[in-house]
């Protein structure tokens, strides 16, 4: 089984829409997007997954929100 990796990133959200977006994209990798975390009061989307960083990284900027930062935990 592939090793399940922690990535966090800061994207710039202004309401419920914007993190609904970013839900989206994210959840249609599913099984491979095992779990998604995201908090509009921090500016934070948490993803758990087996895909590289760069792909998930690739569809939250596909919705238009600006990725301030991002890294593996």
């Amino acid at each position: 089984m592939a090793e399940v990796n922690h990535y966090q990133f800061n994207v710039v959200m202004t309401c419920s829409g914007c993190s609904s977006a970013i839900n989206k994209v994210l959840t249609k990798l599913e099984p491979d997007v095992s779990k998604i975390d995201i908090s509009l009061e921090q500016q934070s989307v948490d993803v758990y997954t087996t895909l590289p960083y760069d792909l998930i990284l690739e569809k939250i900027k596909k919705t238009g929100k600006e990725v301030k930062t991002g890294k593996q935990l």
